[in-house]
């Protein structure tokens, strides 16, 4: 969509040559091109040089064979790509895709993204290149979440010697060989018990009423027609232990998703909160119980 910037065409270089990221001489050599096609004053007479009008030429006494390999062979790609763009957005998708990856999956969430631009294209004639990159760059800045684009479509492998941060939302789908789980306490997995607190529930109202969930009902009650009035009726709080079973439910299921993306160690631990009132979950008490009689008949069995 700018086919005049040098930045941007050292970025699809690298993309390009992404593979030389595994071998550090490589590596070399192609961040080395890179930024000497960032720094290209005149794409055009990289690209399409003329007699009088050519950048290479005067370069190519001076540069290393590897580095003049490189950009000559990326010339006659990114002339290829230059081309492309005036076939329809779906086979200019397919067309760069067949260029730059290898990978079924990722050849897959290339023809997904084809099909979805075109009919991108199609809902929207007046749409030109320019309108349809940012399109994609929508969908990478992750404001648009499409099936296909995500991680649990695309395959996730945890990066080695790095550590993950995230959410347990997030992390549906993924896994990894150790996972921690923190802050098993009776505030963010409560059970439904006397003693458990509720993110919904502030401290400073009445009887710790959830009045969202409150004031839902209240309107509920309030909508129901006069010859059904008798089949319904508002009693202060039990919508608010509705809310309550609700969210325990929701957080039991999340910390299973939690305990599920551990291949082979899981460590599971819980605090006091701000004011040192937390208590243990009661999941994370089970986890704990269920933890020590293993361990006790693993230590059973070697005494045997």
């Amino acid at each position: 969509a700018d086919p005049t910037s040098a930045k941007k065409l050292a970025v699809a270089f690298a993309v390009w040559r992404r593979a030389d990221r595994d071998d550090p001489e490589a590596e070399k050599v192609s961040t080395s091109v890179q930024r000497r096609i960032g720094r290209c004053q005149a794409v055009e007479a990289y690209l399409w040089p003329r007699a009088d009008h050519d950048w290479l030429a005067p370069l190519a006494a001076d540069l290393p064979g590897q580095e003049l390999a490189l950009l000559e062979g990326f010339r006659e790609v990114a002339r290829r790509w230059h081309l492309a763009a005036a076939l329809p957005i779906d086979q200019l998708i397919l067309t760069l895709a067949n260029e730059l990856f290898r990978e079924p999956a990722e050849l897959a969430l290339a023809h997904k993204l084809a099909i979805l631009l075109r009919n991108t294209a199609r809902a929207h004639p007046s749409y030109r290149l320019t309108e349809l990159v940012e399109e994609l760059a929508v969908i990478a800045r992750n404001e648009r979440r499409f099936l296909g684009f995500d991680r649990e479509d695309t395959g996730f492998e945890p990066p080695t010697g790095e550590v993950t941060v995230t959410t347990m939302h997030k992390a549906k789908g993924l896994e990894w060989d150790r996972v921690y789980l923190i802050s098993l306490n009776n505030y963010d997995f409560p059970s439904g018990l006397a003693h458990d607190t509720y993110i919904s529930e502030d401290w400073f109202v009445r009887d710790r009423l959830n009045l969202q969930a409150e004031a839902l009902a209240q309107l509920s009650f309030l909508a129901v027609p006069p010859e059904a009035a008798g089949s319904f009726d508002y009693r202060e709080k039990a919508a608010t232990y509705r809310a309550r079973l609700d969210y325990v439910s929701e957080r039991l299921r999340l910390l299973y998703v939690g305990i599920t993306r551990a291949k082979e160690d899981l460590v599971v631990t819980w605090n006091t909160g701000r004011r040192g009132d937390r208590q243990p979950a009661v999941p994370f008490i089970a986890l704990q119980q269920a933890w020590e009689e293993m361990h006790r008949a693993d230590e059973e069995g070697e005494t045997r």
